[in-house]
């Protein structure tokens, strides 16, 4: 997860540092075989193969008095991420009495376990936490089958997005915007409609423009205007040149959905949001 290296390179916004507790051994991607099974693992036993749900919500913190969002089941905004019987963290990696998965050995709660079939390779396996985080996205801001989509960024998450798209049935025309050849094969292969090549500099804003009839216009300073565009973007880079893109490639009204992690963002101009009056949603899951 590229969260491991904006941590270890200080590239990460301190806004989370209240919600970890140091130290802490890095992995929150996981899949692997009970090695000791507590007295109050229930019918969990030592050996069996599983993954761990990596959240820290209330029930592994000790509380049996749910708040609000884990009531109804939507633990990623659990409220009580700092509090309770385990010390301050979003999840598994990230909280110094867990350990991580980075790690030979990690503690998980009863309640955080999944069992494996023995037919999932641990390849696959350790997918299921990325692809999750595409699954949310797409369950939570489907687009219409004659909606022009497009997905930015097709790493890990990007790839795991447009997957989940496809696999839950939609059929709208989904371009995607990739750096890398091996990237845009990756997305071909998963459902890609067209695959826009990003390279250097802004010269896919002209093809972007063609795809979608929209006008560029050029600016006294800056990038270029894409008057027009998308109707709704998912952005799963999360960088500032790619939240910046999001903003400029969606249409009047559009959607922009972040299911990237950004940090303090320097150069994003963030114009766009109000001149064309974008629906801009979060996405982490």
């Amino acid at each position: 997860c590229v969260r491991r290296l904006s941590a270890i390179q200080l590239h990460s916004s301190p806004y989370f540092s209240p919600l970890t507790s140091f130290p802490y051994t890095f992995g929150h991607e996981n899949i692997g075989r009970i090695a000791v099974a507590g007295s109050a693992a229930g019918d969990w036993r030592q050996g069996e193969r599983v993954i761990v749900e990596p959240t820290l919500w209330c029930t592994p913190r000790g509380f049996k008095d749910l708040c609000r969002y884990c009531k109804c089941g939507e633990i990623n905004r659990c409220e009580r991420i700092a509090e309770g019987a385990v010390s301050p963290g979003v999840m598994t990696g990230y909280c110094r009495d867990t350990g991580g998965s980075w790690s030979e050995y990690f503690l998980a709660h009863k309640s955080q376990l999944y069992k494996v079939p023995d037919h999932v390779s641990d390849e696959n396996g350790l997918m299921v936490e990325p692809f999750a985080v595409g699954v949310h996205a797409a369950l939570n801001n489907f687009p219409g089958d004659d909606e022009a989509v497009l997905l930015i960024g097709v790493g890990t998450i990007g790839l795991c997005t447009l997957a989940a798209l496809r696999a839950l049935g939609s059929k709208s025309e989904i371009s995607v915007l990739a750096r890398h050849p091996f990237q845009a094969e990756a997305a071909h292969k998963l459902g890609a409609s067209r695959i826009i090549s990003a390279g250097h500099g802004d010269d896919y804003y002209a093809e972007i423009a063609e795809i979608t009839g929209a006008k560029l216009l050029k600016p006294i300073l800056g990038k270029r205007l894409v008057l027009g565009g998308f109707d709704r973007v998912f952005e799963c880079v999360g960088s500032d040149r790619s939240l910046d893109d999001s903003l400029r490639f969606t249409r009047n009204g559009g959607k922009v959905v972040l299911v990237g992690v950004p940090g303090i963002s320097k150069d994003v101009d963030w114009s766009a949001i109000f001149a064309s009056e974008l629906e801009v949603i979060f996405s982490i899951g």
